[in-house]
């Protein structure tokens, strides 16, 4: 969530809408997760966020915190 917030122009996405983002993340730090998903420094991935800050004083909690 910080990450997306911190963008130009900023992307305000919720808990969950984050999940696929942290996800590919965390295989990009893993040579053999990067392997089994095929992915590489040309690689372009679409992702689906579909959720905001639902809960507007816990999304500034989350993200400046």
């Amino acid at each position: 969530m910080k990450l997306l917030a911190q963008q130009t122009p900023p992307v305000v996405a919720g808990e969950s809408a984050v999940a696929g983002l942290a996800a590919l993340l965390l295989a990009m730090q893993e040579p053999y997760a990067r392997g089994a998903l095929g992915l590489h420094s040309d690689s372009r991935v679409l992702l689906f966020g579909t959720e905001g800050a639902t809960d507007p004083e816990v999304y500034v909690r989350l993200v400046q915190g």
